[in-house]
């Protein structure tokens, strides 16, 4: 697809982004998808080309499927155009720092009390043992001692008080940031990773390659195959179930991995292994779960046609970045794709014959 952009970070002029705005009810208008603030936002973006992750994932539905749905375009605002995890933890840490900053001052306070306490216990002592005392004076001592002290414990409460709120909206504050980490993380349709997660994952495995000692870090790409005719021939509605089953059953076949939905039909699986053979022995057993299984729709009872995965399998390199070991495992997996598919392959220090597999 051909987007404009502007040649600067600048402020779009009116124009501009008038041309971008009727560009984007276009699409909503093709699609048929409702122009709520959610869908709008992903199509404007799509329109005005700035968002990379957005135009790649639907470029394939617009361009080729000819079919996006409501429910895809408010996943991808859910990945994409929600607030980052800098941003919800910059929000996170201000309420922390408010909360941080109540207990401060209840300590003052608590400070000055007890200060004004022992001023008073002080005060008393130099005129409880003076010559001249009085029944007056003593009186007069220990009412100021009292007023004093009741003054600390009112002191105390407030403070005990403001302690246990403070504990309630720390605990809530924490169960916030998971949970906005998890769900910034989270593909809502397959409750796998997104593709947030998923480049995330790549970064934390190349930064941490020379220091993981637990083995090669190795990136398998699952790509499935006619899953575009599912969608042709029994609705968005199908295809979504058959893609939350697929996830699930990715995911269980090995717990030590962890699975990414980072397009349409596709998965990234992030492993890491002691031995080649580990790598290529859980690739197989995706494939292989998938191959034989038997779909059918519970909803209709129609049967599916036979889905099966092609699968590239890369492992990370010491000079590799998140690019390079994309673009590595890609090109394994299109090659599984040209050579008929419901295949393996991949790189010669994982296996130097390549796997290939044809199941009836």
């Amino acid at each position: 697809m051909t987007s404009e952009s502007s040649a600067t970070d600048s402020p779009p002029n009116f124009d501009y982004a008038f041309t971008i705005a009727k560009k984007a009810l276009q699409f909503v208008g093709r699609f048929r998808t409702p122009p709520t603030p959610k869908v709008y936002e992903v199509w404007y973006r799509y329109a005005e080309g700035r968002s990379p992750e957005i135009c790649e994932q639907l470029r394939c539905s617009v361009d080729e499927a000819e079919s996006v749905t409501t429910q895809q375009l408010e996943a991808l605002h859910h990945q994409f155009c929600q607030p980052s995890g800098a941003e919800l933890g910059t929000q996170i840490s201000t309420k922390l720092g408010a909360e941080l900053q109540e207990l401060v001052l209840a300590i003052d306070r608590q400070m000055h009390a007890g200060e004004e306490l022992g001023n008073s216990i002080d005060h008393a002592n130099r005129d409880l043992t003076a010559a001249n005392i009085t029944p007056e004076k003593v009186k007069t001592c220990v009412a100021e001692i009292i007023a004093s002290n009741a003054t600390m414990q009112s002191q105390l409460d407030a403070m005990k008080d403001q302690l246990k709120l403070s504990q309630g909206q720390i605990s809530h504050l924490q169960e916030e940031l998971v949970a906005s980490q998890r769900s910034t993380m989270t593909d809502p349709l397959t409750g796998v990773g997104n593709r947030r997660c998923f480049d995330a994952l790549m970064e934390t495995a190349i930064r941490g390659r020379h220091l993981d000692s637990a083995g090669d870090a190795v990136l398998i790409l699952v790509d499935l195959d006619g899953f575009k005719a599912v969608n042709d021939q029994l609705g968005h509605a199908v295809g979504d179930s058959l893609l939350k089953f697929i996830a699930a059953k990715i995911q269980s076949v090995n717990g030590n991995a962890t699975v990414a939905r980072y397009g349409g039909d596709e998965f990234g699986v992030f492993m890491r292994v002691t031995s080649a053979s580990d790598a290529l022995q859980y690739a197989e057993e995706i494939r292989c779960s998938l191959a034989t299984h038997r779909f059918k729709h519970q909803a209709s009872g129609q049967s599916l046609h036979q889905i099966t995965a092609s699968i590239g399998v890369a492992i990370l390199r010491n000079d590799d970045s998140r690019q390079s070991w994309f673009d590595r495992a890609d090109k394994l997996l299109y090659c599984a794709k040209e050579n008929g598919r419901n295949c393996i392959r991949a790189e010669r220090q994982l296996n130097r014959v390549s796997l290939a597999h044809d199941d009836a």
